[in-house]
């Protein structure tokens, strides 16, 4: 085994030793500079601690008597400082935005005034001559004016006379009744049959009809008959047609007859079923059997059918009262309400029929509501103003003409129509 090597003392160890003799020299250096500041008395050497260096920069050599400082290795020259910064502040000043000009006030309209109006020569006083002499009188000195010349104006002439006024329509009813110009409804009106015109039922009779007309667009021919017995004091009258494929439809009208006409006690109409209407005079209403509200049972009301013969009695009772242009007022009861028809008066003219040429005055109902029909009826005055030809027209255009066939011959009053 080799033997542990001992360290030898390193050379160094000489070389601390002048190392610490400067240490000690600078700190007794720096002592005695303390004692001096604080003694007072060195004040030379502190002044020569500080300038040394500044010689030394320099390039001046010591002051004599002065000890040379212990020789240092050559320090580097300082480097150059930089020239100092300036830095400058720029302070913008904004100057204040100009305050608006105030706007001028506009100056204040001129508002002109209007012209004066023309003086206007003062009115000359009126003198009004008194009626009655005063009881005082006073003396005044009236004012004498020269005369002057009036011009001779001669007189207007008269105006000419107005037109007369059209006729009124005559009416069946009497002037407490006439209001009732639509649909009449509600009690009666406690009106009598007094002030009715006059009418003559026409006497007993048998009418056929050639029937053409148009139902929903469909072209037909019928049959048609009218039965009217006239027995004095009661009538009935009953009216059939019948067309191939339609089927027949009737109405039936009996009542009794005066002076003034009919005077209807119950009508019906059949076709798929039987309806009525009855006229109660001690009530003075009008029933119905298909549940209808009442109606008020006017003076002279008529039902559909006998409607016909009654403008028959009127005519035969005062033909001349009933002139062209005129118009009839006649109340109306169908099988379900009542209302006033009005017929114009038509001219009279030649009809030709099938049973020939006939003189007759037509009659026309025009419609007064949206589903108002047209009725149209020809008066034959040879025939005592029954009924030659009859036309009912609908308002979707569907429409019935009945012409005479034949002529009829006409019976006595009081005894029924000869039925073939």
């Amino acid at each position: 085994m080799n033997a542990p090597t001992v360290p030898q003392p390193s050379s160094r160890r000489g070389e601390a030793a002048p190392r610490g003799r400067v240490l000690l020299g600078l700190g007794a250096g720096v002592l005695l500079a303390h004692l001096s500041l604080l003694s007072g008395g060195m004040s030379g050497l502190s002044l020569d601690l500080f300038a040394a260096p500044d010689a030394e920069l320099s390039g001046t050599a010591p002051q004599p008597g002065q000890p040379t400082p212990p020789a240092t290795a050559n320090a580097d020259p300082l480097p150059a400082l930089p020239e100092p910064v300036r830095t400058s502040r720029v302070r913008w000043i904004v100057p204040k935005a100009p305050e608006p000009e105030p706007v001028p006030e506009p100056p204040p309209k001129v508002v002109k005034k209007p012209p004066p109006p023309p003086p206007q020569p003062e009115p000359e006083p009126v003198v009004e001559a008194p009626i009655e002499p005063a009881p005082e009188a006073v003396n005044v000195e009236p004012v004498v004016e020269p005369p002057t010349e009036v011009a001779m104006v001669p007189p207007p002439e008269p105006l000419p006379e107005p037109p007369a006024a059209p006729q009124p329509p005559v009416s069946d009813l009497p002037a407490g009744a006439q209001a009732a110009a639509g649909t009449v409804r509600g009690a009666g009106v406690g009106v009598s049959d007094a002030s009715l015109p006059p009418a003559v039922a026409p006497p007993s009779a048998q009418l056929k009809y050639d029937v053409r007309g148009l139902a929903k667009g469909f072209n037909y021919t019928a049959a048609g008959r009218l039965d009217w017995s006239n027995n004095g004091s009661t009538y009935e009258a009953t009216m059939s047609v019948k067309a191939l494929f339609l089927g027949s439809r009737g109405q039936t009208s009996v009542g009794a007859l005066n002076d003034k006409g009919l005077s209807p006690d119950r009508f019906t109409d059949r076709s798929r079923s039987e309806r009525a209407a009855h006229f109660e005079r001690a009530n003075a209403k009008v029933r119905y059997s298909n549940n209808a509200p009442d109606a008020v049972l006017l003076p002279g009301m008529q039902d559909r059918l006998s409607v016909n013969f009654q403008l028959a009695g009127l005519f035969n009772a005062r033909p001349d009262a009933y002139a062209e242009g005129q118009t009839l007022r006649v109340p109306v009861s169908t099988i379900d309400m009542a209302e006033v028809w009005l017929f114009l008066v038509g001219p009279q003219t030649t009809e030709t029929l099938p049973a020939g040429d006939v003189v007759a005055r037509k009659l026309t109902r025009s419609p007064r509501r949206e589903f108002d029909r047209t009725v149209e009826i020809w008066l034959a005055p040879s025939l005592a103003h029954l009924p030659v030809r009859l036309r009912i027209t609908e308002q979707n255009g569907d429409f019935v003409d009945m012409k005479l066939d034949e002529l009829p011959a006409l019976q006595p009053t009081g005894t029924a129509p000869t039925l073939n």
